[in-house]
This record gives C-alpha cells, sequence and structure tokens, in this order.
C-alpha cells in the first residue's frame, strides 16, 4: 500500500480566547487542497479537555476530541491569540508537543504567538523561529530560539513557524506546495483568492503597506512601483520625475510619512526583496541584479547596515 496517497491527518487544537483567523486561515487551506478529487489532508479540531472553547471574537467552537498523548502521528497545528499566555504554563501540553517532535513523522505547525508554546515546550531550541510582532517581549524568555521576528515564516523539518493572521496562509500554502506540487497550491490560492507565494524571508511588516497611510496618491503610487519593481535604477532624479515633483519636496514628504529619506525607504525595500531570494537559495550575484543592487558590494553593504552582518553570514544563520 502505498502511504503517499494518504491523507495527511492534522489535530487543529483550540483553546479559549484563540484568534479565530489563526485557525481559519490555514485551515480553510488545507481543506481546499484537493487533487483528482480526493483531499489531500483530514482535519480533527481537538482542545485539552475535549470541550468547545471560545475564541477572542467571541464564537464558540466545538472540538471534535479531547488532545491527548498516544501513538497517534498526527500533524499539530497551534493557533495563536491571548489564550496562548495560559497554554504556555500547561505541562500536559509541553509533554504532548514533545512527544509529537520526537516521533519523527508528526509535523508540528505554530500560527502566530502558537510558536511560544513550541518554544516552551523545548522543540524551538537551536531553531530559527518566528512570531507576531507584537510578542517580542515574550521571545525574549526563551534563549535557545533563533528568533527572527521579522520573517513571516520558517520551515525546519517538521517543526514549523508563522508571523501570524494571513501568514498562517502563506505557511499552508507552502506545506501544501511540497507535499502537493504547485498546481494544487495555486488552485487552493486562486480559491481563497491570495498569493500563491509569499517568501517566508519577506518581511511581516510588510514595508509596502507604508504606502497605504501617505498623505497624498501621488506618494502612494510611487511606493508600489518601488516595492513592484526594486531592480528598477531609483535614484533620487528617477525617484522625483516619477513623483512629479523635485527632489526636495519627495524628500520632504518621505520624512512627513514615513520618517526617512527615499534613498533608506528604497534600500529597505531592496533588502527585504532580496533576504526572500537569500531564504529560496538563489546565487547572490542574480539577487543582486533581482533586487536592484546591481553588484555584490552594495548588497552587502545593505545588509550590513540592516542586520549587522554580510549576505554570507545570513544566509549561514536564517538559510
Amino acid at each position: 500500500m502505498d502511504t503517499s496517497l494518504e491523507p495527511r491527518k492534522i489535530d487543529v487544537l483550540l483553546f479559549e480566547d484563540v484568534n479565530l483567523l489563526d485557525v481559519s486561515g490555514p485551515v480553510q487551506a488545507f481543506k481546499t487542497a484537493c487533487k483528482n478529487g480526493r483531499r489531500n489532508y483530514l482535519l480533527r479540531y481537538v482542545s485539552l479537555n475535549g470541550k468547545p472553547v471560545k475564541a477572542c471574537c467571541g464564537l464558540s467552537l466545538v472540538a471534535e476530541a479531547k488532545l491527548s498523548a498516544g501513538s497517534e502521528p498526527n500533524d499539530l497545528l497551534i493557533p495563536g491569540g491571548t489564550g496562548v499566555d495560559c497554554l504556555i504554563k500547561n505541562q500536559k501540553l509541553r509533554e504532548i508537543v514533545q512527544q509529537r517532535a520526537a516521533m519523527g513523522e508528526a509535523r508540528l505547525i505554530s500560527v502566530c504567538s502558537g510558536a511560544l508554546v513550541l518554544a516552551s515546550a523545548g522543540v524551538l531550541d537551536g531553531l530559527v523561529a518566528t512570531t507576531h510582532w507584537s510578542r517580542l517581549a515574550d521571545t525574549h524568555k526563551y534563549k535557545k530560539v533563533l528568533w527572527d521576528i521579522d520573517r513571516i515564516s520558517t520551515s525546519n523539518g517538521q517543526i514549523f513557524t508563522s508571523a501570524g493572521v494571513t501568514t498562517g496562509i502563506d505557511l499552508a500554502l507552502a506545506i501544501i506546495r511540497a507535499d502537493c506540487g504547485t498546481e494544487v497550491a495555486l488552485k487552493v490560492a486562486r480559491e481563497l483568492v491570495v498569493q500563491l507565494r509569499r517568501t517566508g524571508g519577506q518581511s511581516q511588516y510588510a514595508m509596502h503597506l507604508a504606502g497605504q497611510f501617505t498623505r497624498d496618491d501621488t506618494l502612494t503610487q510611487l511606493i508600489e512601483q518601488i516595492v513592484s519593481q526594486p531592480h528598477l535604477d531609483w535614484t533620487l532624479e528617477t525617484l522625483a520625475d516619477a513623483a512629479g515633483m523635485n527632489a526636495r519636496t519627495l524628500t520632504r514628504h518621505f520624512k512627513r510619512d514615513l520618517d526617512e529619506t527615499p534613498a533608506q525607504f528604497v534600500e529597505k525595500i531592496r533588502v527585504d526583496h532580496a533576504r526572500g531570494l537569500v531564504m529560496e537559495g538563489l546565487p547572490a550575484k542574480r539577487i543582486a541584479v533581482e533586487s536592484g543592487f546591481g553588484d555584490l558590494q552594495r548588497m552587502r553593504r545593505a545588509f550590513q547596515r540592516r542586520f549587522g552582518v554580510g549576505v554570507t553570514e545570513y544566509r549561514a544563520v536564517f538559510g
């Protein structure tokens, strides 16, 4: 019997004050993933005591079973939410997480602050991980974890973390793509009307969203151009021409709305684009060209300014 044809079983942990989007986003992606009319994932909703819980938005959620230790190599998806602060104190949950990690077959998938549950169980020690940016202070409690909060997702063998909310969908799509192929993942992305791929190395701060909070449409449109085409020769003069204003006025508008110069913003966008390509394992020279730096030396200096390490060191730690 070819076990590769069997659907993967995923236990979805429900708990008091869980973030509903952290549950529904990735779950809907997995539920939608079908090939030749066959579901690729079977989902089971579990809680610590098998009883219903209430999400932080007030919606009641019904569990199908009680989460328990055992020999079942089911994957475990742990969402985030304010209730995580109570979860991390639960010794039984930590033991179950450790047990599934030891099985080797079971995947541990965390969304948002759910990563703190994995960290409290010690299964993230020595691994690169991410969580929601608002939980930065909480990550300091787990010093053995290589936290990279400026990423939307990480993958370490059978252990996955994501920044939360919509990035839970990104992580689910990445897993579906690896399991079922690009065609299935693309169908899911189309069904959910989302991008098929936002690289795990991409910034969760989504700097291009800054364009939505500027005071004029001209600056918004310029920011969108920079984000979509970082490889172009964005000198101050080129930027000013594209915005239809002189260089001094453009600089004043950037400082007013984004608290940085046009050159600083362009470099930030290029570095964010480059780090995503680094995570994909592309050659450094190609990354430098595609992200707009042109040559390796300029890219190395930009990484040094942003992260305190060069491209090679960044790849070695986070690649």
